[in-house]
């Protein structure tokens, strides 16, 4: 989920600005049908763990029981199901060489450019919501390069949601 003007989160953190409805939530139950692996950065995986677990809906229930690996410098441990990366690109690039399903960044900018430096990232597809938020967390920082990207996919949303989804260009 991301503004037009590229933030994942607003100056104020507890601003919740995302656009939901029934319509999206039907988007991302079939979409948790092709994942089997969520990656988190640290604190993403932090924020996630102290909501999710309490709750117990069929959206809680994929969030809870879905394998998850954490890329962090600082933590010792994780649970919830979560693995920590010791050496996350290896890590990651061995993971995706295993039969299975696609694997997800489901929050983390820091997370996102790392796995982007690595060029560990296959697909892009990302919820433009109909807000300008002026500020706040971007989701694209710095890279070592350029990255070229090639459009794949839209879909609209009645919520006025757009997702786009690009594919590194070859």
């Amino acid at each position: 989920m991301v503004s037009v003007d590229g933030f994942i989160e607003a100056k104020d953190p507890n601003y919740n600005w995302h656009n939901w409805n029934e319509e999206m939530s039907a988007y991302m139950m079939n979409f948790f049908k092709r994942v089997d692996t969520f990656i988190y950065g640290r604190k993403s995986y932090e924020d996630m763990i102290t909501y999710w677990p309490t709750l117990q809906d069929e959206f809680a229930q994929i969030m809870n029981n879905t394998p998850k690996l954490v890329l962090s410098n600082t933590l010792t441990t994780t649970t919830w199901n979560a693995k920590l990366l010791t050496d996350p690109a290896t890590e990651i690039k061995n993971a995706k060489s295993q039969p299975g399903k696609d694997m997800v960044l489901f929050a983390g900018a820091e997370a996102a450019n790392f796995l982007i430096n690595n060029n560990l990232i296959d697909e892009y597809r990302l919820i433009i919501n109909p807000i300008l938020l002026g500020g706040g967390k971007q989701l694209f920082k710095e890279r070592e390069a350029l990255k070229a990207l090639q459009l794949k996919e839209t879909v609209s949303f009645h919520c006025g949601n757009i997702l786009v989804v690009y594919e590194p260009k070859k």
